[in-house]
């Protein structure tokens, strides 16, 4: 049978069809890293793509009206945040999974800046022209030195400030799974930390730091990371360093933050330094103190929880105390599971409206709020899959600048930001469950990216809910199909939907690498493609194959050669 050719306007319906004879499971399609879908009711409407959805339980509690302040609190969070006469909005650029092309930032920028950026935190890991003894340590694709000055040019055109991020400590793997380096581990089957002890550790860093700043001659902030070093102080070396000075692994961490940071204040004393304070939360005041961290760095707090943020209750005391002020990390995307395609905007709204709140309720006890930092990380870790592609996160990212600005979430702010990129409706903040209608009519950096993984996340959910279904579970388990025994009454109803998705699937993939080129270098077409859309395909393809769905869809007459099995057919 001829296979039948889809525009992508007719896969969009297709991709949004649902049946009510099976049942959804909850993987994927409900993850359990955005809580606020529960509750959510949707009604498709494929005639014309219209997705409508009652108010989901709780969910009244996040739309807040811009008078409805909590009582005796005046200050808004921008009058808040000061630096230079205005409180920073840094977007950040996790470039160690799906770096953009360059070009892709000639749309985006001017975007971000229209909702509110004033700056960019930019991680680029191996996605840096590292020269010398350390070329090993870029990719293949890492940008140029041209490259990074067009970044700079595209950015001032924008009014946006740069802040190259560094790792220095922790989330060393870019650099320590490389067998040059592999001896500076903390631990030796584990590339996560740097080994702060190791003599040849603070060169390889200094050459790190010194290479970046070369090409960020004007840039006037540096963050050095060092969050989430899990493995401190368990080497031979550092238990000695530790036992003989009588140190803890809080002395440790700090020891080898001071001294980089003094070697870069005395080298660079234009830079101002921030660093990640997961590591410093639960030292003592009187140590941070004594330690004089607060001499040359500044703390950014980051936390990406929607509700409830679970810090030390003497948190933002300490750091009064001891610097001269802080910044803040919330999330657009990135950060509510390590294999999440689609963001739950509506978490991410919570989560910066939390920070609102949560600053108000503290700002007698820390000076100054710098600014805010919405990062959208793009794997977990460098060896991780990656999660929620740029463009796909937009919608996001630019209803967390409209909260940020705005101070508020109101149902203004969400017609506003949903016309300003094009959508005809609401944008969905509750993604999930599916499948969904999909819109297609907005004009967004990348949205034909954002389309093409609203469609193959319904096309998933399609093929987990007739996997899961009763008539799969029943008559054509691994083990029937393996004895060629079932009733082709069942499977028959089985194997028309599974080779619509299939069919689905790639005519979709079709559309969809060409999408990703548009934006993406090979190499992350190839891993996204081949992460996601690929596995599928196989199993559809090897479900197709099995010798009982090809007898059942050769008919009898093919079939009587299989009477004589003891297992058979009918």
């Amino acid at each position: 049978m001829a296979r039948a050719s889809y525009f992508p306007h007719q896969l969009a319906r297709l991709a949004c069809k649902s049946s009510s004879q099976i049942l959804l499971r909850r993987y994927r399609c409900h993850p359990p890293a955005a809580p606020e879908s529960r509750g959510n009711t949707a009604g498709l409407d494929e005639r014309k793509l219209q997705w409508r959805r009652s108010q989901p339980d709780g969910a009244e509690a996040s739309w807040k009206r811009r008078d409805s302040h909590p009582p005796g609190r005046q200050a808004t969070l921008i009058s808040m945040v000061d630096i230079d006469g205005q409180g920073h909005r840094l977007v950040h650029l996790d470039l160690k999974g799906a770096p953009p092309r360059i070009n892709y930032y000639e749309q985006l920028f001017p975007l971000i800046r229209s909702f509110g950026a004033t700056g960019l935190l930019i991680e680029y890991e191996d996605m840096f022209p590292y020269h010398g003894k350390l070329k090993h340590l870029q990719a293949q694709n890492a940008y140029t030195p041209d490259d990074i000055a067009k970044l700079h040019s595209m950015a001032d055109v924008n009014n946006l400030i740069i802040i190259p991020l560094v790792q220095t400590f922790g989330h060393f793997e870019y650099v320590l799974k490389h067998d040059e380096n592999r001896a500076l581990r903390e631990v030796e089957h584990y590339p996560n930390a740097l080994c702060p002890t190791h003599p040849d550790a603070f060169p390889l860093v200094t050459k790190l730091i010194t290479q970046v700043l070369e090409l960020h001659p004007k840039d006037k902030h540096l963050h050095i990371g060092a969050d989430e070093v899990w493995h401190i102080g368990r080497c031979p070396r550092c238990q000695d360093e530790m036992e003989t000075h009588k140190m803890t692994t809080n002395d440790l961490f700090l020891m080898w933050v001071l001294r980089l940071a003094k070697w870069i204040k005395a080298k660079y004393p234009h830079l101002t330094l921030i660093m990640w304070d997961d590591m410093m939360r639960q030292i003592p005041l009187e140590r941070l103190l004594s330690s004089g961290i607060g001499d040359v760095v500044e703390p950014m707090i980051w936390q990406y929880h929607a509700k409830k943020f679970d810090f030390p209750p003497d948190l933002f005391s300490r750091y009064g105390a001891v610097f001269d002020g802080l910044w803040v990390a919330s999330a657009f995307k990135g950060a509510t599971g390590s294999t999440q395609f689609l963001p739950p905007i509506q978490h991410h709204i919570n989560n910066h409206l939390t920070w609102i709140t949560t600053l108000a309720e503290h700002k007698h006890q820390f000076k100054k709020c710098f600014g805010v930092c919405i990062t959208g990380w793009q794997r977990y870790d460098h060896y991780a899959v990656l999660c929620e592609l740029l463009p796909v996160g937009i919608p996001s990212l630019c209803l967390c600048l409209r909260v940020l600005t705005h101070e508020s979430f109101t149902e203004a702010d969400h017609d506003s930001v949903s016309q300003q990129l094009g959508f005809s409706h609401r944008i969905n903040v509750i993604p999930f469950p599916r499948p969904q209608v999909i819109e297609q009519g907005m004009q967004f950096p990348g949205y034909r990216v954002y389309i093409g993984v609203q469609m193959w996340s319904n096309f998933v959910c399609k093929y987990q809910a007739i996997s899961n279904s009763e008539g799969m579970l029943g008559w054509f388990s691994d083990y029937q199909r393996s004895k060629n025994f079932t009733n082709p009454v069942q499977v028959e109803s089985i194997m028309k939907p599974l080779q619509e998705v299939l069919q689905n699937l790639t005519e979709l993939r079709s559309h969809f690498i060409p999408w990703l080129l548009e934006i993406f270098y090979e190499d992350t077409v190839e891993e996204w493609v081949g992460s996601f859309i690929d596995p599928l395909l196989e199993k559809l393809s090897q479900g197709g194959r099995s010798p009982t769905s090809v007898a059942i869809l050769e008919g009898p007459s093919q079939q009587s050669s299989k009477r004589h099995h003891r297992f058979r057919l009918f």
